[in-house]
Parts: structure tokens; C-alpha cells; sequence
């Protein structure tokens, strides 16, 4: 873990830059390029507002300010990325008291259970595991090598977590999928008896739900990054290296392709198909299948049903309409 005073050799070092200036210039802090000091490091994109005396500057693009040393990179967010990491504290998460391990669960002897967490019978944990405290782990479940399992989360039985994933506090992986039956007496429930799939390399944000499938799997595909507050419903495939933003929902046996882009609040319908790199824009609904690469946008709010359609159909006239009007106007300026 990196501690400050730095000097610009040893964080060129680290973002695989090349200095201009002073090698041996010292930093004590890090900040925003418009708020950063003559002893501050920052990261500028380039074009954002920068101080006219800076520090160290980490940037493809030379500043035209006064700085004690600039380090050139190709990509100023992956170097971000490479700084910070070194930053981040690493896990000190000791196997606790008052933690249940049920007879027949399996836990690496390098795995770390932190307190009062729940392991049940039949679970694996492998190596280089980290489960904060509050864990609750089902039966039959894994959680494959390097995973690090936040405060309060909720791993169901027979969920699968693959290796070096990531699952942020109150996450639930393996609720029962939403199904029901309606009948005359009410709603009869349907048990959700399938299990849940998180392949290698997956982020899960905080308060995340993903629900276990009625039978078979519910997928979550091999690097694919999930913000906080998502629903992802029973049945769902999701391809690999996925982004999710925040409240976006998804509703139950729909299927993703591979590098797709979901911005905050997306709401997908059911049982549908989406290709790959498709990019949904914030708020927007999707009931239909989307071809690859396509870029959706808009959602019209709720009206009465038959309005509501009367409008939708208007809406996509309106070029129509409009050059129609247009041409109209002429006509009429013409005599």
C-alpha cells in the first residue's frame, strides 16, 4: 500500500509513464486538476481546468502550466486505475468468533471468514478467499479463488462464485426468482429451484439482487461490472463484460450479449434478446429484441393504456408529419 511523500520516478514506475522535469520531485497528496497545489499530484484528462502551478501532472497531453515534473502516459484513466490500486488498503479480515461452519463444509486453509458470518453444510470456499464479517453462505455453495465477499451479503444455496469477483455489502445472489400463478383464491407460488452462475472476474455493487433461476441458471457472464442497486431476475444470461448502472431492472429469462452498455435506470422487459455491444442510453425501456450494436434512447411515462398507444404510434410519424407541414408551408408562402 502506497503512503505519501512520493517522488515522480516511483509513481512513473508504477503508471508505466515517461517524466519530463524533475525525477526526484515530491508529492504529499492527490487532487482534481483544478484544485491541485505545487506539492500535489493529479491526473488530467486534457482538457478539464487545471491549476497554474501544479506538482506532478499524470496526462497524455503536456499541460501548458507550471509543474515540478509531467508524466507522460498513453491512457491517463488506466494510469488512475494503476495509482489508486496501489492506494487501496488490502484486506486484514481475519477467520473470526462466533462464526457457524455446519459439518461438511469445505474452507481453504487460506481463506479468511471473518465473524459471525454463516457457512452452510456442503459449501466450498477456496483459496485466497476474503468473507467480511455478516456472510451468510447456503448449501452447496462455492466461492471460487480470490473473492472478496462484503459485510452483509447473502450468497443462496448452489450459487457459484467464480474466481477474483467482487460483491459489495447487502448484496443478495440466489433469492427466490419473482413466480407466480393466479387463482381464484389468490396467488400460488412458484418455487425457484435453480441456482445462480457469477463467472470469473465479476463486480457486484452494493444492494445488488440477483434471483435463482426457476430451473437451470441464472448467468452472469465472465468480467462483467454491476453498479449498486440492480435487479436482475430469474432465468437471466448476461454475456461477458457487461456495465450496469444503477436501477437498472431486468426482468425474467431475458438474454445479453458481450460487451453491452446499460446506463442508470434501464428497465428491460421480459424474455427477450439482446446482441452485443448494444448501448441502452438512461431511461430508456426496451420490450423487444435489439439487433447488435445498436444504441437505444427514450422511455414515454405511463398513461392510460389506449392513450398511451395512440401516442407511441404518433410519436414515430412525426418526421413524417413535420416535413409534410413544411412542405405545406412552402406551398403557401409560394401563392
Amino acid at each position: 500500500m502506497l503512503r505519501f511523500p512520493l517522488k515522480a520516478k516511483e509513481i512513473a514506475k508504477i503508471v508505466d509513464g515517461e517524466i519530463y522535469g524533475n525525477e526526484n520531485y515530491e508529492v504529499f497528496d492527490i487532487k482534481e486538476s483544478f484544485n491541485a497545489g505545487y506539492r500535489d499530484l493529479t491526473i488530467w484528462d486534457g482538457k478539464s481546468e487545471i491549476s497554474e502551478n501544479v506538482g506532478i501532472v499524470i496526462s497524455s497531453t503536456k499541460p501548458d502550466v507550471n509543474y515540478g515534473a509531467f508524466i507522460k502516459v498513453k491512457n491517463h484513466r488506466l494510469a488512475l486505475a494503476k495509482l489508486l490500486k496501489e492506494f487501496e488498503p488490502r484486506h486484514q479480515i481475519l477467520t473470526g468468533n462466533f462464526t457457524v461452519i455446519e459439518d461438511g463444509a469445505v474452507i481453504s486453509e487460506r481463506a479468511r471468514v471473518g465473524a459471525f458470518c454463516y457457512v452452510s453444510s456442503g459449501a466450498v470456499i477456496e483459496d485466497d478467499v476474503i468473507i467480511y464479517p455478516y456472510v451468510f453462505i447456503g448449501r452447496g455453495a462455492r466461492i471460487k479463488k480470490g473473492s472478496v465477499i462484503y459485510p452483509f451479503v447473502y450468497i443462496g444455496w448452489n450459487v457459484e462464485v467464480g474466481e477474483r469477483c467482487i460483491i459489495y455489502p447487502g448484496s443478495v445472489i440466489g433469492s427466490e426468482g419473482f413466480g407466480f400463478e393466479r387463482t381464484d383464491d389468490g396467488w400460488v407460488r412458484i418455487p425457484q429451484i435453480g441456482s445462480v452462475i457469477i463467472e470469473d472476474d465479476v463486480r457486484i455493487g452494493a444492494n445488488t439482487t440477483i434471483d435463482r433461476a426457476t430451473f437451470g441458471k441464472t448467468v452472469i457472464g465472465k468480467g462483467t461490472k454491476i453498479d449498486n442497486l440492480v435487479q436482475i431476475a430469474h432465468n437471466v444470461k448476461i454475456g461477458e463484460n457487461v456495465v450496469i448502472a444503477s436501477q437498472t431492472g431486468i426482468s425474467g429469462g431475458t438474454e445479453i450479449g458481450n460487451w453491452c452498455i446499460f446506463a442508470g435506470q434501464v428497465g428491460i422487459t421480459e424474455h427477450i434478446k439482446i446482441g452485443n455491444k448494444v448501448i441502452l442510453m438512461a431511461g430508456s425501456g426496451v420490450d423487444k429484441d435489439v439487433k447488435d450494436g445498436e444504441v437505444l434512447a427514450g422511455k414515454i411515462p405511463a398513461r392510460e393504456r389506449l392513450t398511451f398507444w395512440k401516442s407511441a404510434a404518433m410519436f414515430y410519424k412525426l418526421p413524417e408529419i413535420y416535413r409534410k407541414l413544411k412542405d405545406l408551408e412552402k406551398k403557401l408562402k409560394d401563392g
